[in-house]
């Protein structure tokens, strides 16, 4: 088997209604960030990003984040207390 056809790309999954949850880190396809469910709304989900910004967007443009995009939340998390301290 050669190197390549090992390779595949993440599976494209679309959450059911179930498996969404408040508090989970979730990548909006819309715009193509990272952020946290923090409310729904029927079919729209209320996204929340560490620095204020908030969104609804529907839920079939969402899937479950990455570690690696979990990883960047809570790195604009750290980055946005720092800039609120005034450092």
């Amino acid at each position: 088997m050669s190197p390549l056809t090992r390779l595949r790309p993440f599976p494209v999954s679309r959450p059911g209604p179930g498996e969404l949850r408040v508090g989970m880190a979730v990548f909006d396809r819309h715009y193509d960030i990272p952020a946290v469910i923090t409310g729904f709304a029927g079919p729209m989900v209320l996204l929340t990003r560490p620095t204020g910004l908030r969104w609804h967007v529907h839920r079939i443009s969402i899937r479950p984040a990455t570690p690696y995009e979990e990883r960047q939340l809570l790195a604009l998390a750290a980055l946005h207390r720092t800039r609120l301290k005034g450092r």
